[in-house]
């Protein structure tokens, strides 16, 4: 069996992943995709485009608010969750140990209305 090699490593937001999946069903042609990608196809879907567009403009937002603290998995998780309090970002945040100043939140939370 051939060695897999990850030569990089990012996380994607609902929007990217649409994106991949139009990339792969191109590449698969005629043939017929896989389990996991008909699965996460579906999961996607339900957003219908205004959603996925929403996470995108979400994401573009969130950066140029310039948080130092949030990295791009945080970004990415916070545009596709959407939450709406200071509680619900907490929450999502402290999955990687990361705590804002109020005033950030704040932003956040203005962001996402």
């Amino acid at each position: 069996m051939a060695e897999i090699e990850i030569k990089s490593e990012k996380t994607l937001n609902y929007s990217e992943v649409a994106d991949k999946l139009k990339i792969i069903k191109k590449n698969l042609g005629e043939n017929e995709p896989g389990f996991r990608t008909t699965k996460a196809q579906e999961f996607i879907d339900s957003f219908g485009k205004e959603g996925l567009k929403k996470v995108s403009d979400l994401k573009k937002a969130l950066e140029t608010l310039d948080i130092q603290r949030l990295k791009e998995r945080q970004i990415n998780n916070l545009a596709n969750v959407q939450p709406t309090d200071e509680d619900s970002i907490k929450i999502i945040l402290s999955n990687d140990n990361i705590t804002l100043k109020e005033e950030d939140l704040k932003k956040i939370v203005d962001c996402m209305k």
